[in-house]
C-alpha cells in the first residue's frame, strides 16, 4: 500500500451548483491516503464531490488534478448505491464486461475467477442477478470494480440499503480486495462505524463542502474516533 499512499488527488478551489443551489463552494483538498472515507449530512455535497472526481460532473470553477499514477486515460471504477448488474448476463459476465477491451480474455477470466474465490462467490459465477440476494449482488458489483484495471476506486454509499450484518460482511470483503489489489479508494458513507472500520483518513464535510472534521484514523481508539466524527457531523447539522 505504500506506493499507493504517495499518490494524490488535488481538489483546487472547486465550486459546483445545481441551478441556483450552491453545493460546493471553493473546496480545496488533497486526498493522498487510502482508503479515504467522506461523511457528512445530507446535502453537504459529498456525492457531488465523488462524481466530480470520477469525471461524471465537471467543476464550474476550479480544477481537479491527479497524480501521475492515475495518468493517461484516468480510468475509474465506480460502485454506486445499487448494484447495477445487467439481468441477462451471468455473474461472471457482469464482472468481466467492462474490462474486455483492456485485459486479454484468458487473463481476464483468470482474474475474475480469482476475485470470485477471494470473496466467496466462486459458486455463483454462472448464476444470474435475479437469483442473487441483495448482499451477493452488491458483492458482485464490488468485485466488478476491482476487476476493471483502474487505479482509482470510488464508492457512493454502497452498503446503505443493507442490514447491519450484511454491511459488516461486505466491509470485510472490501478490505480483503484492498489487501489483494493495489488501488486508491475514496468512499462516501453516512455511517461513522463504517468509516472507522475502513478509513485510513476520514473527512466530515459541512455546508457547501467545508471541512468540519479531518483526521488520520490509524492508531486511534475506534470508540473515541467515532465520538469525534459524530461531533463533527452534529456541529454541521
Amino acid at each position: 500500500m505504500d506506493t499507493v499512499n504517495k499518490a494524490g488527488i488535488t481538489i483546487d478551489n472547486v465550486s459546483f451548483s445545481f441551478d441556483d443551489k450552491k453545493v460546493l463552494d471553493n473546496v480545496s483538498l488533497v486526498l493522498n491516503e487510502t482508503p479515504t472515507i467522506i461523511l457528512g449530512p445530507s446535502g453537504c455535497g459529498k456525492t457531488t464531490l465523488l462524481r466530480l472526481i470520477a469525471g461524471l460532473l465537471q467543476p464550474q470553477s476550479g480544477a481537479i488534478h491527479f497524480d501521475k499514477r492515475f495518468g493517461g486515460e484516468h480510468r475509474v471504477s465506480f460502485v454506486f448505491q445499487e448494484p447495477r448488474l445487467l439481468p441477462y448476463l451471468s455473474v461472471l459476465e457482469n464482472i468481466t464486461l467492462p474490462s474486455r477491451k483492456h485485459i486479454p480474455q484468458e487473463e481476464l477470466h483468470q482474474k475474475a475467477q480469482r476475485l470470485l474465490t477471494l470473496t466467496g462467490l466462486e459458486n455463483e459465477a454462472r448464476r444470474y442477478p435475479g437469483e442473487l440476494s441483495g448482499g451477493q449482488s452488491q458483492r458482485v458489483s464490488i468485485v466488478r470494480a476491482f476487476c476493471y484495471p483502474a487505479p482509482l476506486v470510488l464508492m457512493d454509499e454502497p452498503f446503505q440499503s443493507l442490514d447491519l450484518l450484511l454491511r459488516f460482511a461486505l466491509l470485510e470483503t472490501l478490505k480483503t480486495l484492498l489487501a489483494a489489489e493495489n488501488r486508491f479508494l475514496v468512499a462516501v458513507t453516512h455511517d461513522p462505524r463504517e468509516a472507522v472500520m475502513l478509513g485510513k483518513r476520514i473527512l466530515v464535510l459541512g455546508k457547501n463542502g467545508c471541512i468540519a472534521f479531518d483526521t488520520a484514523a490509524e492508531n486511534r481508539d475506534p470508540a473515541a474516533l467515532e465520538r469525534e466524527i459524530l461531533r463533527g457531523l452534529t456541529s454541521e447539522q
